[in-house]
């Protein structure tokens, strides 16, 4: 896979994200996928969703925790063989709580040109006190 390739892949499964559509959705996952957020209660491996149930969850469970979510200066890298990196910075805001701005990385795999599993990196803030 090229950096073209990796993006593509991001592009197809963005829309069918975003769309919120599970059949969308299962045309660009594979049916084992996981998805592993950058926090949450399965540590060290933050919260982990699998499958096409377990995306439908993890979104809506997004949709209850952010009232607002968008991804800027988005970058897509190949890594060699079926891996690629992805880049971002969120823009957020935590329903009834503070606004925010983070920098992303997502670790990729790809399998048959789909998702096979994302790995969900952001730099943390924490307030001072």
């Amino acid at each position: 896979m090229d950096d073209d390739a990796a993006a593509e892949v991001m592009r197809r499964f963005g829309r069918a994200y975003f769309s919120k559509d599970a059949a969308q959705l299962r045309e660009v996952i594979t049916e084992d996928a996981e998805w592993h957020f950058a926090f949450g209660e399965d540590a060290p491996d933050g919260r982990v969703r699998r499958g096409i149930d377990g995306f439908m969850r993890g979104m809506a469970e997004n949709d209850a925790m952010f009232e607002r979510l968008r991804f800027g200066d988005v970058r897509c890298r190949a890594l060699g063989g079926d891996d690629m990196v992805m880049t971002y910075l969120v823009d957020g805001q935590w329903r009834n709580g503070p606004a925010f701005q983070l920098r992303g990385v997502e670790l990729i795999a790809v399998r048959d040109g789909r998702v096979a599993r994302k790995d969900v990196f952001w730099k943390q803030f924490r307030p001072q006190s």
